[in-house]
């Protein structure tokens, strides 16, 4: 496995796009969430500083990071792309690697990609919560770490599913093209035609509700009460026009099965391609 491993870091860390994708990703990922605070927004009751504060940080970052990440998986499409052209694959396999450590390495280069984002997460998380939260204790400060995990999981099913994309067209335009088809219009399209109740269960909607959605319409309502100009009744009802989500455990267990099927599939591929 080490051996594997440092293959695949020498080839990744020598890739010209990686020195530039990656330091960029990490700037923009950091200036992002820290310009975002300084934005007034002239909306009674309503403020992005409360979405900075132990435990809101933990679903806002991980939230609005998944657009961030995106990034990695246009690069691993690179990488993988860039090595059927290169004619790496052949290469490797005539030095000795079987298809099946060829296909490890690209697992292995994913799970880095979306370790590295659980790293960043947190130190954004960590330095946030810090500097806005009024109240801090061990509690609330890890009340929320949990969905680091479950941000673990949501970009390495992006990130294999873009190396799936891109072992099946071999081609970076192609697969770019076809993974944000997929997201953006044919996976969303397939969704309007089946009731609301089902439509939970398609990937790309189970697999983006892995990082819940920052929960804006508490902080709301717990504003709107301690202004004391709704009754309680009212409060409730600020919530009823949101479809309720699947439960977690349900969600986690979709997007394993989900993942477990690319895997498949992209194991397939390396067996059964060519490799130039």
């Amino acid at each position: 496995m080490k051996k594997l491993f440092r293959i695949e870091f020498s080839k990744t860390i020598n890739f010209g796009p990686v020195k530039i994708l990656i330091p960029l990703h990490i700037l923009f990922f950091f200036l992002g969430f820290f310009a975002i605070p300084r934005i007034k927004i002239d909306f009674p009751f309503l403020s992005v500083l409360p979405l900075y504060q132990f435990p809101h940080v933990w679903n806002f970052i991980t939230w609005i990071g998944g657009i961030y990440n995106l990034t990695l998986v246009l690069l691993i499409i690179m990488l993988t792309c860039m090595e059927f052209s290169n004619k790496t694959y052949k290469h490797q396999a005539i030095f000795g690697l079987s298809r099946k450590e060829l296909f490890i390495q690209k697992v292995m280069l994913a799970a880095s990609f979306s370790f590295y984002v659980v790293i960043l997460t947190f130190i954004t998380v960590m330095i946030s919560g810090l500097i806005y939260s009024y109240k801090i204790t061990p509690t609330i400060i890890f009340d929320r770490s949990w969905i680091l995990l479950a941000s673990f999981l949501q970009n390495f099913i992006w990130l294999m599913l873009g190396v799936l994309f891109a072992l099946i067209f071999k081609n970076v335009i192609l697969a770019v093209l076809s993974f944000g088809f997929y997201r953006v219009m044919f996976e969303p399209i397939i969704r309007s035609l089946v009731e609301k109740e089902n439509s939970w269960y398609f990937p790309t909607k189970f697999v983006s509700k892995l990082t819940p959605e920052p929960d804006i319409l508490n902080i709301v309502k717990d504003k709107l009460q301690e202004a004391d100009q709704v009754s309680p009744a009212e409060l409730e009802s600020i919530g009823e026009t949101l479809f309720p989500d699947i439960p977690i455990i349900q969600n986690i267990t979709l997007s394993l099965i989900f993942l477990s099927l690319i895997l498949i599939f992209t194991y397939y591929i390396f067996q059964k391609r060519r490799l130039n």
